[in-house]
């Protein structure tokens, strides 16, 4: 029988992962604000800071974490057969498929799409490849998820349901990553806080949503996340003007839209005893 206790103790793991998660990140990229490490320093501090999410999760883990759900992670952090091939296609093309989508209405007000040149540029071999792929890679798939979606996204979902929880991690995310707006060479400075900024952070919300119903419907698979991050890294759209942004923006409602009717849709036909007197899910069984 659940205690009233138990829900605070949740509470009080969720609040110390994104208290840690954001210590260790803010506190290494307000260094690199304030210090402006030469460029031997640059990537190492800006990766060591991007790892504050996955740090802070094997860090809960080992303190508070049961027995149980240290082996249930590592188990959702490396099994490939829970993601299916259904799901694995969609996790391949739902990005390429946004970014072609979105491209194509904005060629239809007089946009021009970006050549493969742009997307392959300063890789001259398999090599420069493979090491861009790794960046990639560690720079937020591996870096991240298994704090977002492995440890915070469903203790978000058992308290504030699919729809809510997925929206509240998403703004999490977006202020998470506020300080490297400010870091002269990453690709948010690029940004900078006009229109380009307030489509990046809408654009996370939604991607948010994506990867709840990727998460939920892949039995919470941890591997998943990483690979649908990845693919959301490498199908991103490039010199945008505000034309572009604006066009991505809509596309990118719709599909939000019909992403949170997914997942209110499954909330609510779920019929299993993990449901609350609330409506909200207490187990997830996908």
């Amino acid at each position: 029988m659940t205690t009233p206790a138990e829900p605070l103790r949740e509470d009080y793991k969720l609040r110390r992962f994104f208290l840690l998660s954001f210590g260790i990140s803010w506190l290494i990229w307000i260094s690199m604000i304030l210090f402006s490490p030469g460029a031997d320093y640059f990537l190492p501090l800006l990766f060591f800071g991007a790892f504050g999410p996955s740090l802070a999760a094997i860090f809960m883990l080992l303190m508070y974490g049961s027995n149980e759900e240290k082996k249930s992670f590592g188990k959702r952090l490396i099994g490939v057969k829970r993601m299916g091939f259904k799901w694995f296609l969609f996790i391949l093309l739902i990005f390429p498929a946004i970014l072609l989508l979105g491209y194509f209405f904005y060629f239809l007000v007089g946009g021009s799409y970006p050549s493969l040149a742009d997307y392959f540029e300063g890789i001259e071999n398999i090599s420069d490849g493979l090491s861009l792929l790794l960046i990639m890679l560690l720079g937020g798939p591996l870096a991240e998820e298994l704090g977002w979606r492995g440890y915070s996204l469903d203790r978000l979902q058992r308290k504030w349901g699919m729809l809510m929880g997925s929206i509240i991690l998403g703004i999490i995310w977006v202020l998470w990553h506020l300080p490297l707006f400010f870091i002269e060479g990453t690709s948010q400075f690029q940004k900078g806080f006009g229109l380009a900024f307030w489509s990046w952070a809408f654009q996370l919300i939604v991607i948010s949503l994506i990867f709840t119903l990727v998460y939920n419907k892949t039995g919470k698979s941890i591997l998943a996340a990483i690979l649908l991050h990845l693919m959301a890294n490498i199908a991103y759209p490039l010199n945008l003007d505000e034309n572009g942004e604006l066009i991505f923006t809509i596309v990118r409602l719709c599909i939000g839209i019909v992403i949170a009717f997914k997942l209110i849709s499954i909330e609510n036909s779920s019929v299993n005893p993990g449901i609350k007197s609330s409506g909200k899910m207490n187990v997830y069984p996908f």
